[in-house]
């Protein structure tokens, strides 16, 4: 097994964290995001927020 340093635990610890964090509020828009871009059916108009809050 590895031996690190308290510094090193703490950056790793810092390091996961941010990720968490990262991947817990990014997925969904992301997910939001890629279907905007890749999703729309040919012939329909382009959404916008105002057209997802109306309908």
């Amino acid at each position: 097994m590895v031996k690190l340093r308290k510094e090193a635990k703490q950056r790793l610890q810092q390091l996961f964290k941010g990720s968490q964090f990262t991947i817990c509020w990014g997925f969904i828009p992301l997910i939001i995001h890629l279907g905007f871009k890749r999703g729309e059916d040919t012939g329909m108009q382009e959404p916008t927020v105002l057209t997802l809050l109306w309908g």
